[in-house]
């Protein structure tokens, strides 16, 4: 890969566009589907629940609310309250310290808010399992659970509270942070802007396919790429695009170094 080039890109940029998706949070330590990993840290789940990953945990209704705070409130502690940013994680802010930057992804640890990020500049697409809603289905507003203990209750109509991710019934986008994200995109629209994919995949399609049309249609925007090469781009923004087809780790510790 040509760094030197993609550092030019970033270092003449105006404002940068991180779109962060599921190989960026492995590469951060985070791996929703790690059978092996899980099996080790969470033996009693695997036994009682039948359950061999996060994200089958995360899909699994248990029998009682009570145990599944318990669960839930598990991996909270484990992956955010006791979070400690990788470097991959430390590269990334190094690299946009100074920077006009935004944030999409689909990482939903609340990483990012973690490692000291702004959170207004950040739109997690998936939720936010540090932030609960009620689980009546009616939109009470939203409620950090970062200090609860127990079962959570809803304030004004006592059901029971849920984590805020689409696999609950009653998910609803964050429609604040979508609307800063569209602002950001608006304001830079004929500015030289370097969108960042860093492990967008299968999993975080809407982090690909309408960012790809976005570089498309912006001739001062260019796009870089870990974990893509050239050949899996667009062939109409191919001479604006740097497709690694590496890593997000590699790929931030070549842009840093």
């Amino acid at each position: 890969m040509d760094f030197e080039k993609a550092k030019k890109l970033i270092d003449d940029a105006d404002c940068i566009l991180v779109t962060a998706g599921n190989k960026f949070a492995i590469a951060d330590g985070f791996d929703m589907l790690d059978e092996a990993s899980f099996k080790v840290q969470y033996p009693d789940l695997v036994e009682k629940y039948d359950v061999h990953t996060i994200g089958d945990a995360l899909d699994k209704k248990l029998p009682s609310w009570p145990e599944q705070w318990t669960m839930w409130r598990r991996f909270i502690d484990d992956y955010s309250v006791n979070y400690q940013p990788s470097d991959a994680m430390l590269e990334l802010k190094q690299l946009l310290t100074g920077k006009d930057y935004f944030i999409a992804t689909s990482y939903f640890t609340h990483a990012f808010e973690n490692a000291g990020f702004d959170s207004k500049k950040i739109f997690n697409i998936f939720g936010d399992w540090t932030t609960m809603a009620c689980s009546s289905g009616v939109n009470h507003g939203l409620k950090s659970d970062l200090a609860i203990q127990g079962v959570p209750k809803c304030e004004i109509c006592n059901s029971e509270m849920e984590i805020h991710m689409p696999l609950t019934a009653h998910f609803y986008p964050d429609t604040d942070a979508n609307t800063r994200m569209r602002i950001f995109i608006t304001n830079n629209e004929d500015k030289k802007m370097v969108v960042l994919g860093l492990g967008v995949d299968e999993l975080s399609p809407q982090l690909l396919d309408p960012i790809l049309h976005l570089v498309s249609q912006f001739e001062n925007w260019h796009y870089i790429s870990a974990d893509l090469d050239s050949s899996d781009l667009p062939q109409n923004i191919v001479k604006r695009s740097i497709g690694t087809g590496s890593n997000s780790k590699s790929l931030l510790e070549g842009l840093i170094n």
